[in-house]
């Protein structure tokens, strides 16, 4: 038996991730960018600090991104693709709903008769 639902959270994270890993490493370059190092002066041994620095700032960046996705999914309850349900339930409004609705309609009525006045 194959586990599609493991493999379809395992692609589904990996794309969110790549993103992440994308977005980070934009991130790093304009913070580079903007400090305008001036590349030639420092030479091999200190660029290759500096970029040393960035790679790690950058793995301390995306492993904090991870436990968050990861607190993100144990606090909405998820267990395994297998053992977590979402539970789908209809809304319906109930009567402090209508009244907001109302309130909310004589509000932008009031808003646009007397509002720019």
């Amino acid at each position: 038996k194959i586990p599609i639902t493991e493999i379809l959270l395992t692609l589904t994270l990996s794309l969110r991730f790549i993103a992440l890993v994308l977005e980070e490493i934009q991130n790093l370059m304009r913070s580079i960018r903007t400090r305008a190092i001036n590349w030639k002066k420092l030479g091999i041994k200190k660029s290759l600090q500096v970029w040393l620095v960035v790679v790690e700032k950058l793995f301390e960046n995306l492993l904090m991104r991870a436990e968050e996705i990861a607190i993100a999914m144990e606090v909405r309850g998820f267990i395994s693709p297998n053992q977590h349900q979402v539970e789908w339930h209809q809304l319906r409004l109930i009567g402090g709903d209508w009244l907001a609705l109302g309130l909310l309609i004589v509000f932008w009525y009031g808003r646009l008769m007397w509002g720019n006045s």
